[in-house]
């Protein structure tokens, strides 16, 4: 049962160096071709084919029962399956709305957006610490946080009074409402 704990033999060992040094050039030529949105985490989607593609590598690098050209074109599909993606939420808002999160707020001019908190399973610490992450000590600094729809938190700090252009889209409190403005 133990006996291949730590080693098992030589043959495995040289497939995953031989898989590797053949299949990461591979990797970057992909993405060369279809472009940086290929590896960003924009969204769910994004971050769901980013994690995609890590367990496909892993995959073609351990499983030898998966050539290269199958793990080639495992790699080429998901690049594929991005690129119409990105294509089809840039052409069509419906899409994009059914792709995308929506930021919300989670903090503005002094009040605690609970229900969103509560929802996204948000503590107050976790709304510290993002204040602290943005270099600020007081949330007196802040127009707003906003939980951007990559799940991270975004410090708007204080300025003339008026609402930045950029968070325009944003939603308070529940999604039938309006942006806060």
């Amino acid at each position: 049962m133990f006996d291949s704990f730590l080693f098992d033999n030589w043959k495995n060992l040289l497939w995953i160096v031989l898989m590797g040094v053949i299949i990461y050039p591979t990797f970057l030529i992909i993405f060369r071709i279809f472009g940086k949105r290929s590896l960003t985490q924009v969204n769910m989607f994004d971050f769901i084919i980013t994690v995609a593609y890590g367990n496909t590598l892993a995959s073609i690098l351990i499983i030898q029962s998966i050539s290269y050209t199958e793990g080639v074109l495992l790699i080429f599909m998901l690049a594929v399956l991005q690129f119409i993606f990105s294509k089809l939420q840039t052409k069509f808002k419906p899409f994009w709305n059914l792709t995308k999160a929506k930021p919300i707020y989670l903090y503005s001019q002094g009040d605690f957006n609970q229900e969103a908190m509560k929802r996204e399973r948000l503590k107050f610490e976790d709304l510290r610490s993002a204040v602290r992450k943005q270099g600020m000590v007081s949330f007196q600094q802040l127009d707003a946080l906003i939980l951007e729809g990559d799940g991270t938190i975004t410090a708007v700090k204080k300025g003339d009074g008026s609402v930045p252009e950029s968070v325009s889209d944003v939603m308070w409190k529940k999604k039938s409402e309006k942006t806060l403005k």
